[in-house]
């Protein structure tokens, strides 16, 4: 008689910042109730790791393309937009731009920290696109502050939609330009395809395409959401 594959064991994650923020929260409690052997060891950070050199069993990632890698499997979960936002108290009395050339006059808080790389390359309703050149008062890779500091009047983020998507709702924030915008970034795992996966991993990755596609959904601003605020 084989012993029965119950999930359980170790399973090592790697996992941005934001995506444990804004999606694992959701989605671990569920998991953890229904798999109580398994253990997750998870590391988030927003530095890209080596699955198969650091020994990951599993990461997840948001990239706008991606990359066939011979060794590593690939799970699509959907795709994530990002948003250019401000509060209406900024826009109030810095004005409202209505290209993206405007952007370049504005204070700007950049989700990239690195000075050299400070470019949005934004996306129009027609396939056009315009490359906006920035000084931002903030660079930071971190979602909440950069979230906050928007909320507080301090100019326009760049912020995924599931990190924004509520302040929005709430009218904290509004969208900036919203016919222009970044390019998809899609949400999914790698993990090795070398040796036969762990039950627990198994388990883990089901569940994930099971539930994530919804609460990345769940955080899409429907256009009618947006368009009350604009009009207001």
């Amino acid at each position: 008689e084989r012993v029965s594959a119950t999930p359980r064991g170790v399973i090592k994650v790697g996992c941005p910042v934001a995506l444990s923020q804004d999606i694992l929260t959701h989605l671990l409690p569920g998991f953890m109730r229904q798999f109580p052997q398994v253990r997750l060891q998870l590391q988030v950070s927003n530095r890209r790791v080596d699955i198969i050199q650091e020994g990951f069993d599993i990461a997840l990632r948001v990239r706008n393309q991606l990359t066939d890698d011979g060794e590593l499997v690939l799970r699509r979960f959907g795709d994530v937009r990002e948003m250019l936002v401000a509060s209406p108290k900024y826009l109030d009395r810095a004005g409202r731009p209505s290209t993206p050339a405007e952007l370049a006059g504005h204070a700007t808080l950049s989700m990239s920290d690195d000075e050299a790389r400070q470019r949005w390359s934004l996306h129009g309703p027609n396939g056009e696109i315009e490359r906006v050149d920035l000084q931002p008062h903030l660079m930071a890779h971190d979602f909440p502050l950069l979230l906050s500091a928007a909320r507080e009047g301090l100019g326009i983020a760049l912020l995924p939609e599931m990190t924004c998507a509520d302040a929005v709702r709430r009218g904290e924030l509004e969208l900036v330009v919203p016919e222009w915008h970044l390019p998809m970034g899609i949400c999914h795992a790698v993990f090795p395809s070398r040796r036969g996966l762990l039950p627990a991993v198994r388990v883990f990755i089901d569940y994930l395409a099971e539930h994530m596609p919804a609460v990345i959904e769940a955080n899409r601003l429907k256009c009618s959401e947006v368009k009350a605020r604009t009009t207001a």
